[in-house]
């Protein structure tokens, strides 16, 4: 029996008929002889009434303690309701704040870190077979008030669960099927990534990829937690993270049992499937966006350069030796990330 952490975000918990999904995949673990750990985001996003943003529109202005007590109201509404619809379908489970949970952090009220859980409760609801449902997003300072792990945080609070009850993997449930070569809103076409490392990935994060949140990334790696990026709404295998070199351990396991339970192959075997890591988008202001290329570490070199002679752009300063950063008008994002996709996509 292992202890699974499942992460579900906004639109997987925003209605009755996503959170039907969410509780086969519940369901499914269960049946395996798992123990799942479930980590929900407030619903869906502004204006649905119980979204990040229109909580903080409640209090406009209002100091950071008292806007992290607000918005974390949105993930303790999200708890109830799972918890409340697993145990309607005769799952038993329970709704955990990060106060309940044990999760401990520190740092600034909108941008916390966790700093330990302590796991005697949620082992204690592990043994006697009830699901613990906990909200995320949320830490408890040393002066026992509520903080926020910034945006995204749902992921971290994950992440630092299964870090800390050494699970076997940790699965963030998303509406994409994994991490995409680039943001599939913008190509389509981009393909998904089986496997990532996890220095990659928090290479992409920390320059703007929106799949997982960075500090989430930061945590996996440091602890060397296995992370999968899944799909809500499907079956497919979705992108594992994990060490670059296939075979290493995690919590004691070779690195391609996860690749088994994933994929049907070692994960070995997707560890060198291409030297890009990534193109992260983010708006820099009205009619431009900043375009970041990461290259998986070590595999960079001279590759950057090209990509700025090939796309005649200007490269802006970068610390990253793998990476090219540039600017890029609105109107040609969409045609530059197919141009350097392009040699990816089968």
């Amino acid at each position: 029996m292992a202890v699974i952490v499942q992460k579900f975000g906004g639109t997987s918990v925003a209605e009755a008929g996503s959170r039907e999904h969410v509780i086969k995949k519940i369901r499914r673990e269960l049946d395996a002889g798992n123990s799942p750990v479930v980590v929900v985001s407030a619903m869906g996003r502004r204006p649905a009434p119980y979204a990040t943003d229109t909580l903080l529109d409640l209090v406009p202005g209002a100091a950071p303690d008292l806007s992290a007590l607000v918005v974390s109201c949105g993930e303790i509404i999200s708890a109830c309701i799972v918890a409340n619809s697993l145990c309607a379908e005769g799952i038993p489970a329970k709704a955990l704040t990060a106060y309940t949970a044990g999760i401990m952090a520190s740092g600034p009220y909108e941008a916390a870190h966790p700093e330990t859980i302590q796991t005697a409760a949620l082992e204690t609801l592990i043994k006697s077979k009830i699901v613990p449902v906990v909200t995320g997003f949320q830490g408890v300072l040393s002066d026992s008030s509520i903080a926020t792990l910034g945006r995204g945080g749902s992921d971290t609070t994950a992440v630092a669960l299964g870090a800390w009850l050494h699970a076997a993997y940790v699965d963030i449930f998303t509406d994409v099927p994994g991490v995409a070569m680039t943001d599939p809103r913008i190509v389509p076409e981009a393909p998904f990534i089986p496997y990532l490392d996890y220095e990659s990935m928090v290479r992409l994060s920390s320059h703007g990829s929106r799949v997982l949140h960075d500090l989430s990334a930061k945590i996996a790696l440091e602890k060397n937690v296995c992370v999968r990026i899944r799909s809500t709404f499907d079956d497919s295998p979705g992108t594992v993270i994990g060490p670059a070199r296939g075979g290493e351990m995690v919590h004691g396991n070779e690195l391609s049992h996860y690749g088994e339970m994933v994929h049907g192959n070692e994960l070995s075997h997707y560890g060198e499937t291409t030297d890009l890591a990534g193109i992260a988008v983010k708006d820099k202001d009205a009619g431009s966006s900043l375009v970041t290329v990461v290259y998986k570490t070590g595999m960079g070199k001279g590759k950057a350069e090209k990509i700025v002679e090939q796309l005649k752009v200007k490269r802006n300063p970068c610390d990253d030796p793998d990476a090219v950063v540039f600017d890029c008008p609105k109107a040609r994002v969409k045609e530059t990330l197919q141009a350097i996709l392009a040699p990816y996509i089968n």
